[in-house]
């Protein structure tokens, strides 16, 4: 055997031990950019954006996060897919079954990951902002209460009381009706400003008035005395 045609073992060992490798890396995975193409349910479809001489198809998975904050992914929003290196169809639902040991083949077990982008509106770092593009729903699970703020309205729904405080200010809706209590008060319309002080006592002089008054001309120009029936709230409530 010339010497050509022998092999070298250090060589060969390296060249083993690199494929055994590059297969491993091949079945893991790895992280992968990828835009959004559509919201399907819960689940989200994605095209990979990537230069390679394969053709990756568009693929629907999981999104990142919790069950109690929905994300209304857009068409064109950016990501990562994440390996997660197991079969996770049992958590994300689109499989059964419990995971076992076995490495998943590397675009079965993948999760969208949205990430930060520079041409986003810029908003104020030392606040939360949330929106949407069609607008916010808060609500408890069972959406007996409900906040939803749309592009032209705002909508509170619930059950049984709805209160608002500001300092001493304090508006109470109920089922069966309302209250508004503060020190002070106005209300105003486009013919006027009255207050609660100035209705009272506008109300008060009322009362006394209709209460007090005598008529001289119906008794042979005597007078016919008070009124027989008195005014109060329980006959006109102010």
């Amino acid at each position: 055997m010339s010497a050509a045609q022998k092999l070298n073992l250090n060589k060969s060992l390296n060249s083993f031990a690199q494929n055994k490798i590059d297969d491993a890396a091949q079945v893991a995975g790895r992280p992968l950019p990828a835009v959004v193409v559509a919201q399907s349910g819960n689940m989200v479809t994605v095209s990979v954006s990537l230069n390679s001489e394969f053709t990756i198809p568009e693929l629907t998975v999981p999104i990142f996060g919790p069950e109690y904050i929905r994300y209304p992914m857009q068409k064109g929003d950016k990501g990562m897919l994440l390996n997660m290196g197991i079969y996770i169809g049992g958590m994300s639902g689109q499989g059964g079954g419990v995971a076992d040991l076995t490495v998943p083949q590397n675009l079965s077990a993948l999760v969208y990951l949205p990430i930060s982008n520079t041409e986003w509106e810029s908003v104020d770092p030392n606040v939360v902002t949330v929106y949407g593009p069609e607008g916010v729903t808060i609500r408890d699970a069972g959406s007996n209460t409900t906040f939803l703020l749309t592009p032209e309205t705002i909508t509170i729904a619930s059950p049984n009381h709805f209160r608002v405080t500001v300092g001493g200010s304090i508006l109470n809706l109920t089922p069966t009706g309302w209250s508004l209590e503060g020190v002070n008060g106005e209300l105003t319309d486009g013919g006027g400003t009255t207050s609660p002080a100035v209705m009272s006592a506008a109300w008060s002089a009322l009362k006394s008035w209709a209460n007090t008054h005598v008529h001289t001309n119906g008794n042979g120009g005597g007078n016919t005395g008070p009124s027989i029936t008195q005014l109060n709230s329980e006959i006109v409530n102010p």
